[in-house]
């Protein structure tokens, strides 16, 4: 019985990082699918948040921005010392 080739595990690295070592380790990549909250855009970098192996042995990849518009405005608020709300 052979071994079962498997891509590497590239969940929790940015889309760039797992393009790269993907493509390194001769894996192509199928498609990239984007998700996110529902009403809240996500900004970047992107992160790999599930990785299944697709047909012909292609990688899918679902990817997820790291913050939300909102963290962002609550980051500039505090570093301008205004308060949260």
């Amino acid at each position: 019985m052979g071994a079962e080739r498997r891509p590497p595990d590239v969940v929790g690295y940015t889309l760039d990082d797992a393009r790269r070592v993907l493509a390194a380790a001769g894996w192509p990549l199928a498609e990239i699918v984007e998700t996110r909250p529902p009403r809240r855009t996500l900004q970047g970098p992107q992160r790999v948040v599930r990785q299944r192996l697709g047909a012909g042995d292609r990688v899918l990849l679902v990817v997820c921005g790291e913050r939300s518009e909102r963290s962002e405005q609550d980051g500039h608020r505090e570093r301008a010392g205004a308060p949260r709300t």
